[in-house]
């Protein structure tokens, strides 16, 4: 049973002083008028164990770990990557993580060392983020919320020199997508890194070297910026995910995995409840299974959440060998 289940019961009896057999002084009451004023929003991840009334333990326990400790958020690094940026825009003041790869930030979730992660979902112009999505089918993580950020990119180096002395460029594959111009221009062999970060950083170290990297980055690593905006389109951005351990039913958008019946028209019955419920499909876009050659698993997103939605799921679901429910989100507001 949650805390705030048997705070209000504590609350409500006569004698609530005999009751604790604890001395009522102002701590121990200020901490159950804040646990009560949970009732109206109840944590997501609090599991209570022991006996009502005699333990007040677990509570207080679990009122010191939910506000004594920063919230631990995993998300993509090192330090300066669009992962980062993201971290701290959804999570300012939190303990964050840097992981080496996006399938360590779903393992660090999924191992208790971090309350959420962040991992980009797809970028405007490149698409969706194969890493992520196959991870979001091996693990039993849900999607929290979701947030966009701008995607800015410069060309940096250790020091202040001419375009024309730059021997590599390290870079996330997909920011060389987003920055061909610049990469045409120069024509110099380009060093894919698992972040831009790293990117930045491996620039650091290497005389002749620069980095595609956010001007984040380029802060964080005292580099020279030899050229600003070098984006093909000023308008890129990319989306991330909040991920959690906690299935969340409402919001704006829901996401799903499928895998449909391999025959004629499998595609097409699975899809045609939603089309016949007037259900918008934001996103659709196939991955290879990894154990069954050539079947595929459907990443899907939908606008609306899974509890107006149940109805229309559960039909579709008639056509389908398997769907994996990742939760309903919201997106948040971004001021900057």
């Amino acid at each position: 049973m949650p805390p705030y289940y048997f705070v209000h019961r504590l609350l409500l009896k006569d004698n609530l002083h005999h009751s604790l057999e604890l001395k009522m002084d102002k701590r121990v009451e200020n901490l159950l008028e804040l646990l009560l004023s949970l009732l109206r929003e109840p944590p997501e991840d609090v599991e209570i164990k022991g006996s009502y009334p005699e333990d007040l333990t677990p509570i207080l326990s679990w009122l010191k770990r939910t506000f004594g400790v920063p919230t631990k958020v995993a998300y993509l690094g090192p330090e300066g990557s669009y992962t980062h940026e993201a971290a701290v825009t959804a999570f300012p003041g939190a303990q964050l993580l840097p992981s080496k790869t996006i399938s360590e930030v779903f393992e660090k979730v999924s191992k208790n060392e971090a309350k959420y992660g962040i991992v980009p979902i797809a970028n405007r112009l490149e698409g969706p983020v194969n890493e992520t999505i196959d991870n979001l089918f091996f693990h039993n993580l849900y999607i929290k919320s979701a947030l966009e950020i701008p995607i800015k990119i410069v060309l940096a180096s250790n020091e202040e020199t001419d375009l024309n002395t730059i021997q590599k460029i390290y870079g996330h594959p997909m920011i060389f997508g987003q920055a061909r111009k610049i990469l045409d221009k120069l024509k110099v062999p380009t060093i894919p890194t698992r972040s831009t970060s790293e990117a930045a950083l491996l620039a650091k170290s290497e005389k002749g070297a620069a980095a595609l990297c956010s001007p984040l980055a380029a802060s964080i690593y005292n580099l020279k910026i030899l050229q600003d905006s070098v984006e093909d389109n000023p308008n890129n951005s990319t989306k991330f995910f909040v991920l959690s351990k906690y299935y969340r039913e409402e919001g704006d958008y829901t996401v799903l995995l499928a895998s449909v019946k391999h025959q004629p028209g499998g595609l097409y019955e699975f899809l045609k409840p939603f089309a016949e419920s007037g259900v918008n499909l934001t996103m659709i876009y196939s991955r290879p299974m990894k154990d069954i050659p050539w079947h595929y698993v459907f990443y899907i997103e939908l606008e609306g959440s899974i509890k107006d939605l149940k109805s229309v799921i559960e039909e579709a679901r008639k056509s389908s060998v398997f769907i994996k429910l990742l939760g309903s989100y919201d997106l948040l507001e971004i001021t900057r």
